[in-house]
Order: C-alpha cells, then structure tokens, then sequence
C-alpha cells in the first residue's frame, strides 16, 4: 500500500513537471517563435519577396530604407545613407543596434499564423518610423569628419534622440570597405558607439563629483581647496594644468581643477561615491526600444586614496556610455528627473523616467555648468540656447591623444534638447568635441523651433 502512495506521489510530480513544461513551452512558442523565425541565421528569409518588406523612415517622414523589385535600397544621399547606418541597419544585418534587425518581425509582416508569408492579399511589412533626423545625422558626420566617436542629441521632455552618429561607418552600398585592413580607417565600423561603447570621461565626470559633495558635505559651494598643480598621494602624484592656488567649487568647475576635484573624492570616500555614481546610472544597463546600452563603469573598491583621487576627476578605471550621459544631462536639466530614450517613434508614447539626482542637486549642476558657458567656453558657440555645459579631456594611455568630450543641454523650454559629443584620441574637449557640438546642436534647435 505505501508503494503504491510513493509511486502515485512520483506519478503525479512528473505529470505536474511534464504539464509545466508543456506550458512553458507552449508560452515561449506564442512570445518568442519570432526570435527564431526573424534569427539572421535562419536562412528562409532570403526566400521572402523583399518588396513586401517595409520601409524605415525619418522623423520628417524621408525615406531611409525601402524595397522595389526584391531588393532593399536605401537613401540618394551617401552621406545620410552613412550617418543613420548605425539605426537604420545595413543589408547583411550586422549592425546589431539597427532597426532593420530589431524590428525584422515588423518590417517582414511577422504574425503568428502565417509567419512571414502572410498572403500578399493581407499588407506584409509594416513601415517604422524612428525619431531621428536624417539631415542632423548629416551635419554631425560632416562635423566629426575622419574620427572616431559618438554623437548624441535628444529631447529630454520626450525622449526622442534626433541625432545618433557613431563613426567609423560606411556606405550600406559598399560593404566591402569594411574588410579594407590597409589603413585601419573602419575598425569597428560595425560598432554603434553610443550604444555599444564606453570611454574615459576625463572632466565630465567631475559633475557626478560634485553632485556627491553637494549631496554630502553642508556648505560645499564653500568649501575650499588650495591647488598648486601637483599634489602628492602616498607617495604619487596628482597633477593639474595650472596652479588655481585657492579656489572654490564654482570656479574649479569652470577651471576644471583636478587637485580640487581629487581632494574632494579623497574626502567624500569609497562609499559615498559609489552610491551617487549608482544612483546616477553607472554600473547598470539601460533598455528602450529593444536596445540595451553598455553599463557606465565606476568601481573604486581596490583603490587606495591616490587611485580614489584620480578616479574624482575621471580617470582610473572610470568608463562613460555616450547614451548614459545625454541621459544623465537630461536628468540635470530636468531637476534630477531623467527621461529615458526612445529611437521609434510610436514607442515614444510608453516613456519611462527615472530620478538621477535630488531636485537640489540637479539646479545646483545646472547653475554651475551654465557658469561653465558664460564665464569659459563663452555663449557664441550657442546663441540664444541658455547652454549648459561640461567638456572633458581623457587621457588613455601613453602615445595616444586623449579623447575629447562636450556633454550639456539647452535650457531654454523651446529647445530642450541635451547632448553628447566624444572624438577618440583627438585632444582637448573644448578644441575638438566643442566645435562639433556647437555645429550640430545649433542646426538641432534650429529644427525643433521650425
């Protein structure tokens, strides 16, 4: 008799395991049969008509990629076809962040009945509009020329990134130059930089410095620290490119002091800047759009004061996603509230926000950052646009030029829009990031206020 109760008890388990199972199942076949059926690997799709496949087009409604007679054509202009590569996608579907591969069950006409060979008596593929602007892709390409970086601008009330340019790049037309070793021009082209990568911020992250003190320490817009450009750390040296002697936090902001902003890491601690960089997005992914970022990196576990000083002023192992800090600027100008990204434009409808900072804080970067502008980098690089901004030079090894950053926003209400322009090993943020931020966000506000 207990044989029989033990063998009904391992019969029922395994019936209740094999129901689970079949559910399970049965769930990941409804959900996700498109992961596989749409899987570049799964070679049915060359057999689909591609003229039934939809098009991609721009926020102005241009069109950026079509089908005609069973083959898929994108945009007359080299220059845009090249600028929006990394949205838009190229015809083999490596470019992992493209709509184009993202969004291939909407674009072929994916449904769970017929698959992709709906009837041609039904539409086939569904047309996607995405957020950017093909002619600001264009300038910031034309801006940013030969280098290697990432340029980022979106509207942080909505969401919408307008422009997103990550360089190298090549023509959809002309793949082949990708595998053109001579010179080493396309390494990475496949890459999209502001989504995929992250780099030494340098100065930039002297804001997410500040917000730590200004969230930690009473009286900090006080707080003084004498720099006589080397400071020595146990036994090593931090070192400035001027002697501010003393100097408060405003102006080490504009100056871009590193011995004010190390000796303030130093002081806040480990903890208190892991937590604000944490709270500040670092260390974390972040989700829009089928798209997934690269994680910022701030870890100072192992550092020891001299590497904790350095790690202040945005070296050591400190690593900067270029979406995370247009974010993170849209944060800052929206008091510490961060609208998250989208790239399609009916998606814009489900925006999510996230609170970066306290609304004290936020104001208080603002106020510091527009100081930044007026008293430094100087308003004519941005008329009329209340810009606030920080740039950054980030050294990255020896023989090899630093990377050059800009990061800030428009504060006005009719042009919000927040921004990120890194130009690997090219020198000084304000000589080579600042020239191409200014062009690209000026024709940008240009735009939204048409």
């Amino acid at each position: 008799m207990k044989n029989t109760r033990n063998r009904s008890i391992v019969l029922a388990l395994m019936t209740f395991a094999f129901l689970c199972g079949i559910g399970f199942f049965i769930y990941r076949f409804v959900t996700s049969a498109n992961l596989w059926v749409l899987s570049p690997i799964n070679k049915h799709l060359s057999e689909v008509n591609a003229t039934l496949v939809g098009d991609i087009l721009d926020r102005n409604g241009v069109v950026l990629a079509h089908s005609k007679n069973n083959i898929r054509t994108y945009n007359n202009d080299e220059t845009i076809r090249k600028a929006v590569l990394h949205t838009v996608g190229d015809k083999e579907d490596q470019i992992a962040t493209s709509v184009q591969k993202l969004y291939r069950d909407e674009l072929y006409g994916y449904n769970f009945i017929f698959g992709v060979n709906t009837p041609k008596i039904f539409k086939q593929g569904k047309n996607i509009q995405i957020t950017l602007d093909s002619e600001i892709c264009k300038a910031a390409l034309n801006a940013i020329g030969n280098h290697k970086g990432a340029i980022c601008i979106y509207n942080y009330k909505t969401g919408e990134i307008v422009c997103m340019v990550s360089t190298p790049t090549f023509d959809p037309y002309h793949p082949e130059v990708v595998t053109n070793d001579k010179t080493g021009q396309y390494e990475g082209a496949y890459i999209n930089r502001v989504i995929s990568s992250s780099f030494a911020p340098g100065s930039v992250f002297k804001l997410l410095t500040t917000a730590a003190g200004l969230t930690f320490f009473d009286n900090m817009e006080d707080k003084i620290y004498s720099c006589h450009q080397t400071e020595v750390v146990n036994g090593e040296k931090i070192t400035c490119l001027s002697n501010h002697g003393d100097i408060k936090l405003k102006n080490a902001m504009m100056e871009s002091c590193n011995i004010y902003f190390a000796k303030l890491a130093i002081d806040l601690g480990k903890s208190n800047m892991t937590k604000i960089a944490n709270e500040m997005g670092f260390n974390k992914n972040f989700s829009f759009d089928r798209l997934t970022t690269k994680k910022s990196f701030y870890d100072v576990s192992d550092a020891d004061d001299y590497y904790l000083g350095w790690s202040g002023v945005g070296q050591h192992k400190d690593l900067l996603n270029p979406m995370h800090s247009t974010i993170l600027m849209g944060s800052i100008a929206n008091s510490g509230i961060a609208v998250l990204p989208c790239i399609v434009k009916h998606n814009q409808v489900n925006k999510k926000v996230e609170r970066f900072l306290t609304k004290e804080v936020a104001d208080k970067l603002k106020e510091m950052m527009r100081y930044n502008v007026t008293a430094n980098y100087g308003d004519s690089m941005f008329p009329g646009l209340n810009v606030c901004a920080k740039t950054g030079t980030a050294e990255v090894g020896e023989n090899q030029k630093p990377h050059g950053w800009m990061v800030g926003f428009s504060s006005k209400e009719e042009t919000p829009l927040a921004f990120s322009v890194v130009v690997e090993n090219s020198g000084y943020g304000s000589k080579t990031a600042g020239p191409i931020a200014s062009k690209v966000l000026n024709l940008a506000a240009k735009k939204v206020l048409q």
